[in-house]
């Protein structure tokens, strides 16, 4: 696992945590990653459910807590299709914000990604800051929110990253299957069993 700790020191005993996922380049990246076909803006329920389940073990501190859990999407479907999804992952613990595609045209992840950031930054809601993205366009983000005093953190996959992002991250940890006990699980045998090889 590469890992990189620049950050301050870890003063508080009782740190509150955020996580803040680019679902649909998440989504994308993981289906290289594990080396099966995915559709980013219409996962399956197999999908989020492993997808969240490597974004929730990622290690925090021993005596934090997670407040929220963020997950920022786009899909390709209608109101019901979107009030599924929206279920799928609420029952997994996250919080959606959504964000219909229409034609080839994504709009709204990364300004709603950076919106909830820098607001919660700002009202001193979290502690540590955990951002699952590979893209440098957050990487104006990432330096902001250092401004409020928070901790920001990043874990992403090899392919899609940006190296000046990865270095703006007070630590940063490389998601790779062969480095995770997840593919392991009932989970993954499940997203195997209903996807398609690259």
């Amino acid at each position: 696992m590469r890992q990189i700790g620049i950050g301050p020191p870890r003063l508080s005993p009782n740190l509150r945590y955020m996580k803040f996922v680019d679902g649909t380049n998440f989504l994308t990246q993981m289906s290289k990653e594990l080396k099966i076909k995915l559709d980013p803006y219409k996962p399956s329920p197999e999908s989020i459910i492993f997808s969240t389940k490597w974004i929730k073990a990622i290690p925090v501190s021993i005596t934090g807590y997670i407040i929220r859990n963020y997950w920022f999407g786009s899909y390709v479907g209608d109101k019901p299709y979107c009030a599924k999804l929206t279920k799928e992952l609420r029952n997994c613990n996250f919080e959606p914000v959504l964000f219909q595609k229409i034609g080839n045209k994504e709009k709204g992840v990364d300004i709603g990604l950076a919106k909830e950031m820098l607001v919660n930054a700002f009202n001193q809601n979290f502690d540590v800051g955990w951002l699952f993205a590979g893209d440098e366009d957050y990487v104006g983000l990432v330096k902001e929110v250092k401004r409020y005093g928070q901790i920001i953190n990043g874990s992403f996959f090899n392919q899609g990253l940006s190296a000046e992002l990865e270095v703006a991250f007070d630590e940063f940890i490389l998601l790779k299957k062969d480095e995770s006990s997840l593919y392991e699980n009932q989970e993954y045998k499940d997203l195997m069993e209903k996807s398609n090889p690259i």
